[in-house]
């Protein structure tokens, strides 16, 4: 039975939300490799706009992009906490 060619991974980058709209943004392909490499507003605006291409409908994408929105105007609702 052939398997198929062997799975090879090939790193595309990091990214990670920090908190207070700050976040980390990798793009490097290793350590040792130039690319882009930030910290801060930028990249949080760039890791929320990557997680908006992932999801799946444009009405889900249009709900997420409007909670970001009244969160980032109004802040988090934490009366339920």
């Amino acid at each position: 039975m052939e398997l198929g060619p062997p799975f090879v991974y090939k790193h595309l980058g990091s990214m990670a939300t920090v908190g207070s709209y700050k976040a980390l943004v990798d793009l490097r392909q290793s350590k040792e490799a130039k690319g882009l490499s930030i910290a801060g507003f930028t990249s949080w605006f760039i890791w929320r706009s990557a997680y908006l291409t992932r999801v799946v409908s444009w009405r889900n994408r249009f709900y997420v992009a409007i909670n970001w929105l009244t969160t980032f105007v109004f802040g988090r609702d934490i009366s339920r906490i």
